[in-house]
C-alpha cells in the first residue's frame, strides 16, 4: 500500500514526498519505512536541489501511531523513526518541512531533523508525549542543538505546543505562508534561491553546514531509544499511559 506519494517539480530539482494516510497522517512505521526509502532514492539523484516533507489534506501529522508504542511493538517502530531521522539530518540534500494544521510527536521529530521548515501561522507543534507517560527521545537530542537548553525543557518536559508563527519567531521555521498557498510560497521561494545555485555547490554547503550539529548525533539518538526500550518501557507508567490513550480512558499513574 502506497502511504507516501511523489510528485517533483521545477524539472525535477524538488522532489515533493506526501504521506497521505487518512484520518491524520499517522506516522506508522509503515510511512516512516516508506519515507525513509523515498529520501533515500531523492538523495541518489544528482540534479535534485530540495526535497520537502508534506501531508495530504489539512494537516501535516497527528504524530507517530500510540499503538505502536505497546511493549510488543515499540522496538519494532522506534529504530525505523530512528534511522528516517538520521537519512534526513545527515542528507547533503536539503530537506524541507512544509507544516499545516497538527504536526506532533514523531512527526514533529522529523521535522525538526529537516534543514528548513516552513508552516502555517496557526500549525500547532510540539511533543506531547509526556501525557502519555512517555519522552520523546529523538526531540530530546534534537531540540538542544536547534533552540538551546531552554527551549528543549520546555517542550519536552512540559509537552506544550507552538504555532508555527512562535517557531519562526524562535528560528526553527524559515517563513509562514497561508494554508491555501503554502506551496506557492515555497515555490516562490526556492525560484529565488536554490533554483539559481549549483547542485553540487549545494550539497558541498549543506555538508559543512551540519557537521558540528551531526557530531555524536547518531550515537546520541541511539543512547535515548535504548533508554526508552530498556528502562521507561519497563516501568508501570509508560505503558499504563499508553494503554489508557488507546483505551480513551485517564491514567492511573503509580509514579513508578
Amino acid at each position: 500500500m502506497t502511504l507516501v506519494g511523489l510528485e517533483t517539480a521545477f524539472d525535477s530539482s524538488v522532489r515533493r514526498l506526501i504521506v497521505n494516510n487518512p484520518k491524520g497522517n499517522v506516522y506508522t512505521g509503515a510511512v516512516m519505512q516508506q519515507l525513509l526509502e523515498a529520501v533515500t532514492a531523492a538523495k541518489a539523484d544528482a540534479g535534485v536541489k530540495l526535497i520537502t516533507l508534506e501531508g495530504a489534506g489539512s494537516h501535516f501529522s497527528f504524530g507517530a501511531s500510540v499503538e505502536e508504542h505497546t511493549g510488543d511493538k515499540v522496538a519494532d517502530m522506534l529504530p525505523v523513526l530512528r534511522k528516517l531521522v538520521w537519512e534526513i539530518a545527515s542528507s547533503e540534500v536539503p530537506v524541507a518541512a512544509l507544516v499545516q494544521g497538527v504536526c506532533l510527536g514523531g512527526a514533529f521529530e522529523v521535522v525538526l531533523a529537516c534543514h528548513l521548515a516552513f508552516a502555517t501561522p496557526d500549525a500547532r507543534m510540539g511533543v506531547p508525549e509526556i501525557r502519555l507517560g512517555v519522552v520523546p527521545p529523538v526531540a530530546a537530542a534534537l531540540l538542544p542543538r536547534k533552540f538551546g537548553q531552554a527551549v528543549a525543557d520546555r517542550l519536552v518536559i512540559t509537552g506544550e505546543e507552538l504555532s508555527g508563527e512562535r517557531l519562526r519567531e524562535l528560528g526553527m521555521v524559515h517563513s509562514c505562508f497561508p494554508a491555501d498557498s503554502l506551496w506557492q510560497g515555497v515555490s516562490s521561494w526556492f525560484e529565488g534561491t536554490f533554483a539559481r545555485f549549483s547542485a553540487c555547490s549545494l550539497r558541498h554547503a549543506t555538508r559543512q553546514a551540519r557537521a558540528a550539529f551531526l557530531r555524536r548525533l547518531d550515537r546520541r539518538l541511539e543512547e535515548h531509544e535504548q533508554d526508552y526500550l530498556e528502562k521507561l518501557m519497563a516501568s508501570h507508567d509508560a505503558n499504563e499511559g499508553i494503554q489508557a490513550f488507546i483505551e480513551k480512558r485517564n491514567p492511573e499513574w503509580k509514579n513508578a
